[in-house]
């Protein structure tokens, strides 16, 4: 076996890469270790920065349903302010039993309206989680009656864009 030729000072020259020399091993050991504290602060930035975007798309979606929340509550109050003037008028026309049952829709939306006012999502869903196991055909009901209600509203939106009827 013959050794490499090596001038006094320098690093062996590897065979296959011809003139360029290797890099001592001390060296490399040091590039590797610098390789790999880099790679972890650029892994860092990236998690941080993806949980601040996680956190931000978390809190817009929070205030975008806390708001919708309260629209639903004021439009809930709306209906018991309309069910409470159609008590009134019923008992100026002495349809006490129908508006006793008006009065009592009001009250019904009134507690509905005071309901998604207070409680945060959380604990709506938990509401409704124990709801479910209570009673499961009550909420498959509403469910049903809920899609019947949104199928036939975009069934009457669909022909109103449509610009007439079908023959």
């Amino acid at each position: 076996m013959t050794m490499p030729d090596v001038p006094a000072g320098s690093a062996p020259r590897d065979a296959k890469l011809g003139a360029e020399p290797i890099a001592p091993l001390e060296n490399t050991r040091g590039t590797s270790g610098g390789t790999r504290t880099q790679l972890r602060e650029v892994k860092n930035q990236v998690v941080d920065q993806t949980k601040s975007s996680l956190r931000q798309a978390r809190d817009r979606a929070t205030s975008s349903l806390t708001e919708s929340r309260f629209q639903a509550a004021d439009q809930v109050g709306g209906m018991a302010t309309a069910f409470r003037r159609t008590s009134e008028h019923l008992r100026e026309e002495d349809q006490g039993r129908v508006a006793d049952f008006a009065e009592s829709l009001a009250e019904q939306a009134e507690r509905a309206s005071s309901y998604l006012r207070d409680r945060d999502f959380g604990a709506i869903r938990q509401d409704l989680e124990g709801l479910a196991r209570r009673q499961p055909g009550l909420v498959l009901g509403v469910g049903f009656a809920i899609g019947l209600l949104g199928a036939r509203f975009f069934k009457s939106s669909e022909r109103q864009s449509g610009g007439g009827h079908d023959a």
